[in-house]
Formats: C-alpha cells, structure tokens, sequence
C-alpha cells in the first residue's frame, strides 16, 4: 500500500512540474511574440517612409492645391517672355482612391526680361498627379497643360504651356500635406505649329505650395 501511495505522489509531482513547465514556456514564447511585434511597430512608425499612411492616405475626395511657382529660363532668353517667371497657382480637384488626381487651374505669373517688367500672364490649364505607395510621404508625377492668357495683347503675347515634373508631399495635419515640385515648363507661341512664325521657350520651374483634401 504505502508503494502505491508513493507512486502516485510522484506521479502527480511529475505531472504537475511538467505541467509549470508546458505552461512557463508558452507563456515566454507569447511575450517574445509580442515583444517582436511592438519592436517591429516602433520602428516602422520611426521610418521617413513608413507604410503606415498617417494622415495622407490618397483616398477620394475634393482637394485644393495652392503654390507659389518660380522658373528660369533656359537658353535663349533675350526675348519677352523668357527670363523668369514667378507667381501664384490653385488648383481644384478630385482624388482618387487608386493615387489618380484630376484638376483644374488658374494663377497668375509675372514675367521678367533682363532688368524689366516685362508683363504678366494667367495660366488656365488642366492638372495631372498620380500619388505613388502608401506611405506617409508620397511621392508623385505631375503634368500641367494649358493656356496662358494675357488681356492686353491676347494675340501676340498668349502661349500654351506644358509642364510635367515631379514632387512630394509632406504631411502637416491630417487634411494638410506640404508639397514641393520640380520640373520642365514649356511654353509656345500660338502660332507655334507654323515653324516659321512661331517659337518656345523652355524653363525648369520649383513650386511650394500646401494641398488640402477632404
């Protein structure tokens, strides 16, 4: 009898530190788990370049882009309209969900030549990005096409323009982003298909505004 009473007191001794030992290893190997994870989640939240869009996820909705734009010419640039430019752009328009944004925009940017005023006109144009990733700084691929509109002289002083660059977005706020684009600004005389009688100028234009969205 006192056998069977020391069999089965070790018998439940055994059991029972097996048992400790099953349930302290599992339980380290959950707090290692969790311990992986916040270590992953904390560094990921460090990054520039984080996949955890915070705030400037391109989901769809109403935007507005407001800048101000400078450019210098390229080449020749003895002739009006070609020294420099700087001004002020708006665009308003609707963002998709796939990173697609499609606008509409007007401004107004004074022209330099040489040491002279040499006058000022209004772009209206159409407007092109697409927001690349989802991480909280985009990057993104523009293109601007239009008409640059000048009352005193439509005829002789007015131009199309295209302008295609590239640029980032910077988060601010959770409806606000910081955005800043470079890239070639193109403009033609309206009689530019006619070789004889028409030109272009060309310039690398830099452009700083802020982007609201909904």
């Amino acid at each position: 009898m006192k056998r069977l009473y020391t069999f089965t007191l070790t018998f439940l001794l055994t059991a029972t530190f097996a048992a400790a030992q099953v349930t302290t290893e599992r339980c380290f190997h959950l707090d290692k788990i969790q311990f992986l994870q916040q270590r992953q989640d904390f560094w990921r939240s460090q990054k520039l370049f984080s996949t955890a869009a915070r705030g400037t996820a391109v989901s769809g909705g109403y935007y507005n882009l407001t800048e101000a734009t400078y450019a210098f010419g390229l080449g020749i640039t003895s002739t009006p309209f070609s020294y420099n430019h700087f001004g002020l752009t708006t665009v308003n328009g609707w963002k998709f969900a796939n990173g697609l944004a499609l606008g509409v925009g007007v401004g107004y940017l004074n022209y330099d030549y040489g040491q002279d005023n040499a006058g000022w006109m209004l772009p209206v144009y159409g407007d092109v990005r697409y927001f690349i990733g989802q991480q909280k700084n985009k990057f993104f691929v523009m293109a601007d096409g239009g008409l640059l509109v000048n009352f005193k002289d439509f005829k002789d002083n007015g131009r199309f323009f295209l302008n295609p660059g590239l640029g980032i977005i910077i988060p601010l706020t959770k409806s606000t982003q910081l955005s800043f684009s470079a890239g070639l600004y193109t403009q033609y005389d309206y009689n530019f298909p006619k070789k004889e009688s028409g030109y272009r100028d060309s310039f690398i234009n830099m452009k700083l505004g802020l982007l609201f969205n909904k």
